[in-house]
């Protein structure tokens, strides 16, 4: 297994160093099938490989998401567990957990953001569990069956365009969860998209994107209406919708930002008492329905069939 993960990893940036598309193929059980969607992954990488995503907390505004998913995630995740961490992204919430004496494996689609975590691992206590590895939220086959506690799966929601893939994901992160497990999902609420364009970018302030935002949720590189990148939007309703189809038992359910992200350039000018009042109201909040409904970014935890 070893062996795979760093040939797979090594193949990754042979690719990007040639200036190819990367990846243009995608990983299946050790093939690789040339396929649409692996194209679109290739944008998504091609976007985090240029983006400073570990600077994404710094701000007040932003890191309230951080705050207060930890808040209920330390609530629900029982000590000493084992976590799979998809799509970890620079490792903020692997580094969290593997701090407070977890054994944490992170899996990240982005080379750098897995080269990122493995230099600040250096910098951390010895005995520190925490691994990482280059791998796709839809094909976890290196992982065996049943073997983590908790399974947070925070970044790839937002890029998987198509049902099939999100199917896959989900079916991939209970599949990795003993029975029992925790799997706690991040979503990016549909809802909240035109009021945040009315405040960044009113250029997409459009019908057309009105439309795709209600309908489909879905934003794809290289269109007139897509803002970002290959992305996905959905709703906290659909999000449990989903968690019930697989037969997951919604544990909690939350707005993690609220109109902190939407209003962010308000709350970056708090003082240190007053974001600390705001970040109060924020939790004392955070699961009213109303709130949840025009929320930047959600949280819903559930727990596995045993």
């Amino acid at each position: 297994m070893l062996v795979w993960m760093l040939y797979k990893r090594c193949f990754l940036w042979i690719l990007f160093a040639a200036g190819l598309s990367f990846p243009q193929v995608r990983f299946y059980n050790g093939g690789y099938s040339h396929l649409k969607e692996a194209q679109r992954l290739n944008q998504v990488i091609g976007y985090y490989q240029a983006t400073d995503e570990d600077s994404r907390f710094s701000r007040n505004s932003r890191k309230i998401e951080f705050l207060t998913t930890t808040d209920i995630l330390d609530r629900i995740v029982p000590p000493g567990s084992a976590i799979l961490d998809v799509g970890a992204g620079t490792g903020v919430y692997s580094f969290y957990y593997a701090e407070k004496g977890h054994d944490v494996t992170a899996v990240d689609l982005t080379p750098k953001h897995i080269d990122m975590i493995q230099r600040k691992r250096d910098n951390y206590a010895s005995d520190i569990k925490l691994k990482a590895a280059v791998g796709d939220a839809t094909d976890l086959s290196e992982y065996e069956s049943e073997m983590y506690d908790v399974a947070l799966c925070f970044g790839p929601v937002y890029h998987l365009v198509e049902e099939e893939a999100r199917n896959r994901c989900f079916r991939e992160c209970l599949r990795v969860l003993k029975p029992g497990g925790i799997l706690a999902a991040a979503y990016i609420n549909k809802f909240d998209v035109m009021p945040m364009l009315a405040t960044r970018d009113a250029s997409f302030l459009r019908e057309s994107v009105v439309d795709k935002m209600l309908n489909e949720g879905v934003i794809r590189s290289g269109d007139a209406d897509c803002f970002w990148t290959d992305a996905y939007f959905t709703s906290p309703d659909e999000m449990e919708q989903l968690l019930a189809r697989f037969g997951v038992q919604v544990i909690d359910h939350a707005a993690t930002d609220g109109l902190s992200h939407t209003i962010g350039d308000h709350i970056d000018r708090l003082t240190d008492e007053q974001f600390h009042v705001w970040v109060n109201y924020h939790k004392r909040t955070c699961r009213e329905r109303t709130i949840m409904g025009i929320s930047s970014h959600g949280l819903i935890a559930g727990r596995k069939a045993l």
